[in-house]
């Protein structure tokens, strides 16, 4: 035996004890995180809390926000829909990029500094195993197209950019791009329903089929192949 390998041991124990101790809390108390992950994933739910704080509403908004992206595994879409609903399109498509783009930041910085156990802790396992291959080299619009195509975890992703090769500038600039037009058109829909112009309709089949296009010739530049991935 080396002399490294009891340290090594002694690491695998230790991340071995904690996952343990992430579990059992979970369990202890797996009736409230049910509840919460019923009560994010309901509209109306979301709006009803939300108002209940009065002038300290957005702050809750930006707080839940922050923290639906660094949990990766709470479903986020419904707060966002909440919001929009709450709130009006301007304030919540502004106040909703950068909360989702600092939390986003926040998920890469936590993988690239503490690595798998910090990210198999706050999302789960088997997406980081599935993902962390095929995105390991890849680069800005790479993850441009994972914020903005339904077969990616977007938010998952975060901590998959963060145990890649992708630089911290250049996770930001996905990021906040992605982010911006993914959001654009959930907080639009959130906001105005179908009372929106047929132009935007219009403009969103366009840029849907245009991100579309995009991965296909992207997929097939780098030989990427997602049929066991989704």
């Amino acid at each position: 035996m080396t002399r490294s390998q009891p340290a090594i041991m002694q690491r695998n124990l230790r991340t071995i004890a904690g996952a343990l101790l992430v579990l059992w809390l979970c369990w202890l108390a797996r009736v409230p995180l049910l509840n919460f992950l019923y009560w994010i994933a309901d509209r109306e739910a979301v709006a009803e809390y939300m108002l209940g704080y009065g002038d300290w509403a957005m702050a809750v908004y930006i707080c839940l926000l922050i923290l639906q992206v660094i949990v990766a595994m709470v479903p986020g879409q419904a707060l966002v829909f909440a919001a929009g609903y709450v709130f009006g399109f301007v304030p919540t498509l502004l106040v909703t990029v950068p909360a989702a783009v600092l939390g986003s930041q926040l998920a890469f910085f936590l993988a690239r500094r503490f690595g798998k156990p910090i990210a198999y802790r706050l999302t789960s396992q088997k997406v980081i195993d599935r993902w962390e291959s095929i995105s390991y080299n890849q680069g800005v619009v790479f993850y441009f197209l994972a914020f903005n195509l339904p077969i990616f975890p977007s938010d998952a992703m975060c901590y998959v950019a963060g145990l890649g090769t992708i630089s911290a500038s250049r996770f930001l600039l996905a990021n906040v791009l992605g982010r911006l037009v993914s959001t654009v058109f959930t907080v639009a829909f959130s906001a105005y329903g179908f009372d929106l112009p047929g132009i935007f309709w219009v403009a969103a089949l366009v840029v849907v089929l245009l991100i579309y296009v995009s991965w296909g010739i992207y997929a097939r530049r780098h030989n990427l192949n997602l049929q066991d991935k989704s």
